[in-house]
């Protein structure tokens, strides 16, 4: 993998991005519940700082894998760049490690401005990124695939809708039934909260909850990993 080549990708993702305005908006969603449960609604709706911080990172981890990524990937096959980069000799490992770096990358800043608007402490502010980086990462190869399966823009907004409630919604409503919270273990961003809200309530982290937690990510990322490159190579996307 030329590395060098990756790097290049990256800065072109990432100013696309910025010139994009449905995926500005997208990032900006989390960060304006943030500001709307902790500050506007204050008042009126008893939300402990801790509560706001972890349900609006669940937003940025469920958001920008499922919905900006795929995005991205179905902008490049939509104005025909995939191809371009394809005939330039980009291979398509570099492809992806330059989407999901960026994806990753957007994810981190998201859920850190979340962080602090939500006065998050700074005594787990470790475990929170560390848990935001592993737990996105883990939903990034099924964004990378509804980009693959989308033949536009547009589709990859039909696509990935669905999938942002599936990874949104579980550890959200996981506490209303426990059929809820047994289905809601298997999904990377009830992970995050598992660990998260452990860290936060001091309980010790090696525990075998966390453990699970970890472990749930780590398998979304090797079946994802394998998955995506099924349809990679179906769809002809490699060089």
């Amino acid at each position: 993998m030329n590395m060098r080549i990756v790097n290049t990708l990256v800065k072109k993702d990432f100013k696309n991005c910025i010139l994009n305005k449905n995926l500005l908006i997208s990032l900006l969603i989390p960060v304006f519940f943030c500001v709307l449960y902790r500050y506007l609604l204050n008042g009126v709706a008893d939300l402990s700082g801790t509560y706001v911080l972890q349900m609006c990172a669940i937003f940025a981890i469920g958001i920008v894998p499922t919905t900006i990524l795929p995005l991205m990937i179905a902008e490049e096959k939509e104005k025909y760049t995939l191809r371009s980069l394809m005939l330039a000799n980009v291979s398509g490992s570099e492809f992806l490690c330059a989407k999901l770096e960026v994806c990753v990358s957007l994810t981190f800043l998201d859920a850190m401005l979340v962080f602090f608007i939500a006065g998050g402490k700074m005594d787990y502010i470790v475990i929170y990124a560390v848990m935001i980086l592993i737990a996105s990462l883990g939903l990034s190869f099924l964004g990378a695939v509804a980009g693959l399966l989308s033949k536009d823009q547009t589709a990859a907004g039909t696509i990935g809708m669905p999938l942002m409630l599936i990874t949104m919604l579980p550890p959200l409503f996981s506490g209303m039934s426990e059929m809820l919270s047994k289905a809601a273990i298997v999904v990377p961003t009830t992970s995050f909260q598992t660990v998260f809200l452990s860290a936060a309530e001091g309980e010790r982290l090696a525990g075998k909850g966390n453990i699970i937690a970890v472990a749930v990510c780590v398998a979304w990322m090797i079946v994802g990993y394998a998955v995506f490159h099924i349809f990679y190579k179906r769809k002809g996307i490699d060089v």
